[in-house]
């Protein structure tokens, strides 16, 4: 085989360079043109192999690396963070910090409600009075969706600005209710790091929960609290007359109803 025999394999070698320069090189080992010792290059990078093939059998090729050749390694991972930085912003805790204006309010596109995200709960802004008497703006808010805030458990627990002595129950139906003190708190396996801060404006705008019953076991007895401190069994005349609505009786746990000193019941 002639160095212009090899040249063509050298020609061929750029469609398919790693298997022709191989074949290249056993041809000139077969002819006596490449030492054994040339065979180290097998598995280096195709290119130096070619060259190096070139250079043993007379044909110029310049200076190559001798360095074994290490494919890049491919990245298989599966880089999922800009999908969860929505996520991971909602429940950091929507207090404002200090030295910032960042709170997490969000609301579902094209609805009105706007919620704010506090240690991984959804409280409910009730009006634009409130939200602008906070402080806060338009454009703070995100978009989610119905699915991502079903994951945030409502707010329960209240305390008015300035007043860290009383903490308030916030049922669904949107009332407020005093907590009569800390054994109620604990028996309903409340925490106080649960608890949020609101404007004494928010606070007047939520009614009164004064009717109550027992939920467990689940007793239809109905119960009006009067100051907070005492409770008058409510007959169901007494009920249909006052048309009292099922959205205006909350349940509470038995603890709490024994605290309630008992008044005189409300027969007609």
């Amino acid at each position: 085989m002639t160095k212009y025999d090899i040249l063509l394999f050298m020609i061929n070698s750029i469609i398919k360079p790693k298997y022709f320069a191989v074949s290249l090189i056993l041809t000139a080992m077969t002819l006596g043109a490449i030492p054994a010792k040339a065979a180290d290059l097998i598995g280096s990078d195709p290119n130096a192999v070619v060259c190096n093939a070139l250079v043993l059998v007379g044909l110029g090729c310049g200076p190559v690396s001798t360095t074994p050749y290490k494919p890049t390694p491919t990245n298989t991972s599966n880089d999922s963070g800009s999908n969860s930085n929505l996520t991971a912003t909602i429940f950091t805790a929507g207090k404002k910090q200090k030295g910032s204006d960042s709170v997490n309010l969000v609301r579902i596109k094209d609805r009105k409600e706007i919620y704010e995200i506090v240690g991984g709960k959804k409280h409910l802004i009730p009006t634009m009075d409130i939200f602008y008497d906070y402080g806060f703006k338009l454009d703070w808010i995100q978009d989610i969706t119905q699915k991502q805030l079903d994951k945030f458990p409502r707010i329960k627990l209240m305390q008015v600005k300035g007043n860290k002595k009383q903490t308030h129950y916030f049922t669904e139906g949107g009332m407020i209710r005093l907590i009569p003190d800390k054994n109620v708190f604990s028996s309903y396996g409340d925490r106080e790091e649960d608890t949020i801060i609101i404007s004494k404006k928010e606070f007047n705008f939520y009614p009164q929960n004064q009717f109550v019953f027992v939920e467990n076991p689940l007793n239809r007895d109905i119960f009006q609290l009067i100051g907070g401190k005492t409770k008058k069994y409510l007959t169901p005349q007494a009920v249909r007359r006052m048309k009292i609505g099922s959205e205006q009786i909350a349940p509470i746990n038995q603890t709490e109803l024994t605290v309630y000193k008992t008044g005189k019941p409300i027969v007609l």
